[in-house]
């Protein structure tokens, strides 16, 4: 194999970049989604804020006598407006849909025992049931508390929440919520990544096959160079374009949580950053590989769906992996290209690789880089000079052969 001057697949990958970052669909699919995404979740966040500070009427009927006032208490200070009637269930039914009221509940002595309360509303599509139970619940499970004789006090404890604070065992540190999310988080990135690079970069190669620009470039640079090039400006385009797509996502999401619980570390960020990137690269070189034996790009079309497909196999398996993230098969599937990035990344959601295992995976990746593109180059090589579409005939003899 000659030796790679890495200085022109940088001017490649200069080129590819500069000319990718200036397509008018570039630019609409990178600042439009994130316009959408800040977009929608700014309406949800004002639709919540809403919905807090948004009054509810609720007329309250309660025929033990027990009960209206002590969720009264409940509810003070609260967006429900809590009002309680003295008439019969006929009266207030009537004064209801007269429009005097928008909605009342029943409170009785068989309502409290079995737990089952009916709401009446002129709407119901305007009740926020689980806004009522939250209150209605903690009043009723004091009521009953009370009526077995416990104190204020003893109701209380009683009913003080249940907290899980989940450690690892070694030093009892909390569990990172970060762990989880991170590699699931970049799992789905990658995907992403694949996508929309992957088309650009075949059908870049495509367009340059038709064009015959390529053979001008191949009269001075190697095809090895000009794929590592491809691969390195178009991945560097994609993770532009996705990473202004998570900042938005990020920006939003802050709206909603605390990042700070995540407990996000050098050790839970950089074992996924590492399998993300080179199986990224990996899964890159499959795509230039395969734009070079395509004619159309109907062709690659239908093709790009095999090569994505493939690698998502693992989410469709998500729930199992999940749940047994060490079994023998599942250990030996995150070694074999291309399942190793998605695998990976599901497990290291799933569970605590050991750092073993975290640097056989690497390894692999590294190994399965090398091979994809070593094939992937004699694949360019002669498949970007065949102006027709290469058949799995012409692919064995190309591998096999020395050009």
């Amino acid at each position: 194999m000659k030796k790679i001057n890495l200085h022109n697949s940088k001017k490649v990958a200069f080129w590819e970049f500069t000319k990718g970052i200036r397509t008018p669909m570039f630019l609409v699919l990178t600042f439009v989604i994130p316009l959408l995404i800040v977009g929608v979740g700014s309406l949800e966040f004002i639709t919540q804020e809403f919905m807090r500070t948004q009054e509810t009427e609720l007329v309250v009927l309660d025929e033990t006598g027990e009960i209206a006032h002590r969720l009264q208490e409940k509810t003070a200070g609260t967006n429900i407006d809590l009002i309680i009637f003295s008439g019969s269930k006929e009266e207030l039914k009537a004064q209801t849909l007269a429009g005097t009221y928008d909605s009342f509940i029943v409170i009785s002595e068989d309502s409290i025992n079995d737990g089952n309360f009916q709401v009446f509303s002129t709407d119901p599509r305007d009740i926020s049931p689980a806004q009522i139970r939250s209150h209605l619940e903690k009043t009723i499970t004091g009521f009953r508390l009370e009526t077995l004789g416990l104190s204020p006090e003893e109701i209380t404890k009683a009913t003080k929440p249940i907290v899980l604070d989940v450690q690892a065992i070694e030093d009892e540190t909390p569990f990172a919520l970060g762990r989880f999310l991170v590699p699931i988080a970049l799992g789905m990135i990658l995907l992403l990544s694949v996508i929309f690079s992957g088309q650009m970069l075949m059908y870049g190669v495509i367009k340059e096959k038709r064009n015959r620009v390529v053979e001008i470039l191949l009269s001075s640079i190697s095809s090895l160079e000009l794929l590592i090039g491809k691969i390195m400006g178009y991945g560097l385009l994609s993770l532009l374009q996705v990473g202004i797509w998570c900042l938005a996502a990020l920006f939003t999401a802050s709206r909603f949580f605390d990042f700070r619980e995540l407990g996000l570390t050098l050790e839970i960020l950089l074992p996924p950053l590492l399998i993300f990137l080179l199986g990224y690269i990996m899964l890159a070189s499959l795509f230039a590989a395969l734009g070079s034996t395509m004619k159309e790009a109907e062709e690659g079309s239908q093709a790009q769906g095999l090569i994505i497909l493939v690698p998502m196999i693992p989410l469709f398996l998500s729930g199992l992996l999940m749940t047994a993230p060490n079994t023998l098969w599942v250990r030996i599937f995150t070694h074999i290209p291309p399942f190793i990035p998605a695998m990976a990344l599901l497990r290291m959601g799933a569970t605590t690789l050991p750092w073993w295992e975290i640097g056989t995976i690497t390894l692999s990746l590294v190994i399965s880089i090398f091979l994809f593109t070593y094939i992937g180059s004699r694949i360019f090589s002669r498949g970007i000079l065949q102006y027709d579409a290469i058949g799995f005939r012409d692919l064995f003899k190309i591998i096999r052969k020395k050009y």
